[in-house]
């Protein structure tokens, strides 16, 4: 069991290093479930570090949700909805990875924090580093896209960061942030 899962976190880190494909992810809906179950965990904690827990568990489901529905309707135009699990799987154990890394980056610099622990220096590398973060997982999202649908990188790249204005715009509509 614990080789296996070894095995799954260096093929979504190849993935995340632009090594290995989506397809190189087995088709399995079992590792798919596992994936986005675990994301939206992740995706929930991370978003209860700058809002109310009920908030950030209706951000994690959404989040899931849009990664799923957005895979399948980029597919399904492209005729090729039969790479939706295997797709879904590298857009979710990269995303997993993805905010492995971010979670204590955003402890660090005090996201979500009152307190102002770090100097300015110090918040303004971890921002940078958020900042190279986020740019990395575009990268991840426009390599997957990229294979899952044939396409070239630009416009892989393209349908990321429309992905990434998606899922703002939706969870800002449901959740706009509240002025004290």
């Amino acid at each position: 069991m614990l080789l296996a899962v070894k095995v799954l976190f260096f093929a979504f880190f190849d993935i995340c290093r632009l090594i290995k494909r989506p397809q190189d992810i087995p088709a399995s809906k079992n590792l798919l479930t596992l994936c986005l179950m675990l994301y939206g965990v992740l995706s929930i904690q991370l978003a209860a570090l700058s809002q109310p827990l009920d908030k950030a568990i209706m951000a994690g489901g959404l989040e899931v949700i849009l990664i799923m529905l957005f895979s399948f309707v980029l597919l399904q135009i492209n005729g090729k909805s039969v790479r939706w699990v295997q797709t879904v799987t590298a857009l979710s154990g990269t995303g997993i990875i993805i905010s492995i890394i971010a979670l204590p980056l955003y402890l660090f610099i005090g996201i979500g924090s009152d307190s102002t622990v770090n100097s300015g220096g110090v918040q303004v590398f971890g921002l940078l580093f958020l900042a190279t973060l986020a740019c990395w997982n575009i990268a991840i999202m426009g390599h997957i896209l990229r294979h899952a649908l044939d396409i070239n990188m630009f416009l892989a790249i393209v349908l990321s960061i429309t992905y990434i204005w998606i899922i703002f715009s939706f969870t800002s509509a449901i959740m706009p942030t509240e002025v004290n």
